[in-house]
């Protein structure tokens, strides 16, 4: 796995823009699988994380509503999880360097959601575990007390925070790092590069010279930015909204400026 090197401030944060993220996304997908930083393609997520990140993987329910899709434990710890069959929480041991994506992202419907989850949980690892990763050898009986009573050597992700389409208000060193992972996430899955070269012959197609559509602005347009997500989102094995997202975060679709009804 291909060592990172980034700004973070005193407290170990990083600090990224987007034109580093995707940096960072090309450096990773370079070292792993070189074709896919131009070729379109889809990354086999699951191998990426076992064999490449070199993180275990497993399926909980980790709520009873569904509100957190996953998390990454980076040290050895327990974690609370749901028991459906007793309905209650309840706290099993889990090994560090491992990914816990929740059951439900296993449904046909949800499968591409997951695999969006894996990279986001994946991208956490990248850019925060120095934050959290411990010295096994340094490690006494009353740190473990310490951590299991306190905070847990882990991330939970929340529905809000991944797939996220960019309004959230980032206040927190916790909500950038969200950012972050989700950002690293869509550019890892859709690497800039191959992204831009599908989408830019689609525009050529489509004779839209400006290199950007703005929403709103022509009924049938909108249609064929619509068909043309949807067509990425296949192509990357992604969500519609994640394929939105990412032509939104490179520029390629605008939303017009007070248009409320709209098919983004």
């Amino acid at each position: 796995m291909i060592s990172l090197d980034f700004r973070t401030k005193k407290n170990g944060v990083p600090i990224l823009s987007k034109k580093e993220i995707e940096d960072i996304a090309e450096q990773v997908i370079y070292s792993y699988k070189p074709t896919l930083v131009t070729e379109p393609g889809v990354l086999d997520v699951e191998l990426f994380v076992e064999s490449y990140a070199e993180l275990e993987m497993d399926y909980k329910d980790l709520t009873h509503d569904g509100s957190i899709l996953g998390m990454i434990v980076f040290n050895d710890c327990h974690i609370p999880v749901y028991d459906t069959e007793r309905e209650k929480a309840k706290r099993i041991p889990v090994n560090e360097k491992t990914i816990i994506v929740d059951n439900r992202l296993l449904e046909e419907d949800q499968l591409r959601r997951g695999r969006f989850t894996l990279a986001h949980e994946a991208a956490h690892w990248f850019l925060h575990r120095h934050l959290y990763l411990q010295d096994k050898s340094q490690i006494s009986l009353f740190d473990v007390m310490k951590i299991e009573d306190k905070k847990l050597p882990l991330i939970k992700c929340r529905t809000s925070d991944i797939e996220s389409n960019g309004r959230k208000e980032l206040s927190t060193d916790d909500d950038w790092m969200e950012w972050q992972a989700d950002y690293l996430a869509s550019t890892i899955l859709m690497p800039q590069r191959a992204f831009s070269k599908v989408v830019k012959g689609k525009f050529q197609s489509a004779k839209i010279k400006e290199g950007c559509y703005q929403l709103g602005t022509d009924f049938e347009k909108d249609l064929w930015a619509d068909v043309m997500a949807r067509e990425l989102a296949d192509l990357f094995d992604v969500s519609i909204t994640a394929a939105k997202i990412r032509l939104k975060s490179l520029g390629f679709v605008k939303d017009q400026q007070d248009h409320q009804q709209h098919l983004f």
